[in-house]
């Protein structure tokens, strides 16, 4: 069958055939067909009733047609212009001033509840100590490849080594958590492990802002969590960033408060 049938075809069964204008990945070019309008074919007449005039058509088949849309040939199809969508525009609020937007402002929960902590720490046991470390990527499965090896060492003081660790997650739930109820479900937790394993001391390698958040004193001197005694130092991530500062830090108040390891 021609392409001239095929398109008459479809034209009579009311479809509307189309080839891409442009190219198409992968596919084969579609070429571009173009052929002059064919004529009814002369069975048409044949319907035409005696007290019907010539040229009229048939009101069954008037009826049809009025229910119908006009066929469209493939050439007409590709060059109509298509009415361009309607974009629905709100009004935007500028500054008298300078005449541009404002920058967008957080949602008001976010700034509402600034002091909301997100974090996760990983935890690990050695000999009557553990030590929690925060992670510097709290969605990462587990500590970084250069805090890792600096854990490690660090847990070789109290004569541990590296196992499976547990872990605390800050939230507990998709609600933001405040500084103080972390604090709680930290103390809780901490509290648990030693319960259930022993420990009778705390390490926490935290940043300055997190505990100062969650226990609103400085680094560096023991207090109390979970009945245990506890001491906060420097995060490892500070640790690996500055460690003439961080880890001399550290090490000075391990040694002054009896977490070396002795």
């Amino acid at each position: 069958m021609n392409e001239a049938s095929r398109q008459s075809y479809l034209k009579a069964l009311g479809l509307t055939p189309w080839v891409a204008r442009a190219p198409l990945p992968g596919a084969a070019p579609s070429p571009w067909l173009d052929w002059e309008e064919e004529q009814d074919p002369p069975v048409a007449q044949a319907h035409v009733s005696a007290g019907e005039p010539v040229g009229s058509v048939p009101a069954a088949e008037q009826t049809r047609a009025e229910g119908s849309s006009p066929a469209v040939s493939l050439k007409d199809s590709l060059e109509a212009p298509k009415p361009a969508p309607v974009q629905r525009t709100e009004p935007v609020e500028t500054s008298a001033e300078t005449g541009m937007q404002p920058a967008p402002q957080p949602p008001e929960s976010v700034a509402a509840n600034g002091n909301s902590v997100t974090f996760t720490l990983e935890a690990h046991q050695g000999n009557g100590t553990w030590l929690l470390c925060a992670q510097e990527d709290t969605q990462a499965p587990g500590l970084g490849r250069f805090e890792a090896p600096l854990m490690a060492s660090l847990l070789a003081v109290f004569q541990g080594r590296p196992g499976r660790p547990r872990r605390f997650f800050c939230p507990l739930t998709d609600q933001p958590m405040q500084a103080q109820e972390a604090a709680q479900a930290l103390s809780a937790f901490i509290a648990g492990l030693c319960d259930q394993t022993g420990g009778e001391r705390v390490l926490l390698a935290l940043p300055e802002s997190l505990n100062e958040a969650l226990f609103n004193q400085p680094r560096y001197q023991s207090f109390d969590i979970g009945g245990q005694r506890a001491l906060v130092i420097s995060a490892l991530s500070e640790m690996l960033a500055d460690p003439a500062t961080h880890k001399k830090a550290s090490w000075q108040a391990m040694q002054e408060h009896g977490f070396d390891g002795v």
